[in-house]
């Protein structure tokens, strides 16, 4: 397992992986599924409670007992996907990540192994993140 710090990266072992995001507040978990230039092609591309199944992407609801997770599927990614983000944002309305730092959890999703971790370090007044990026590198 590795712990990753910001901008670092990881070569994944594993062809479909899911990234649970948990803090010690609700959040809401999204995908986004974004091309070379960094854009969504449609609504379909955005992935989260009320839409959890896309190309390649769907959200797992944690119920409230478990963490959120965005499960990629890189072998079902569609072409000219090169980027997959994933996000979170506090629930509760005007509340900030201050104090309540997420922890993304990358796993094997087949085995529920632990590839990553990845806790952003000092945030503050942020109120949405990127938590992960799953993207493709040389054909990879």
């Amino acid at each position: 397992m590795t712990a990753m710090t910001p901008g670092s990266n990881i070569p994944l072992s594993a062809a479909r992986i899911a990234v649970d995001v948990a803090a010690p507040v609700r959040l809401d978990v999204s995908g986004l599924l974004l091309t070379a230039d960094g854009k969504v092609r449609s609504d379909d591309d955005f992935i989260f409670y009320n839409q959890p199944a896309g190309p390649g992407v769907s959200y797992r609801s944690g119920g409230g007992a478990a963490p959120d997770a965005i499960v990629v599927d890189t072998s079902a990614v569609p072409p000219g996907i090169e980027k997959i983000v994933v996000t979170a944002s506090p629930d509760a309305a005007g509340q900030t990540f201050q104090g309540i730092e997420p922890t993304a959890t990358v796993r094997d999703a087949e085995s529920g192994a632990v590839l990553a971790t990845f806790t952003p370090p000092r945030l503050g007044s942020e109120t949405a993140l990127v938590v992960v990026e799953v993207y493709l590198r040389n054909g990879a």
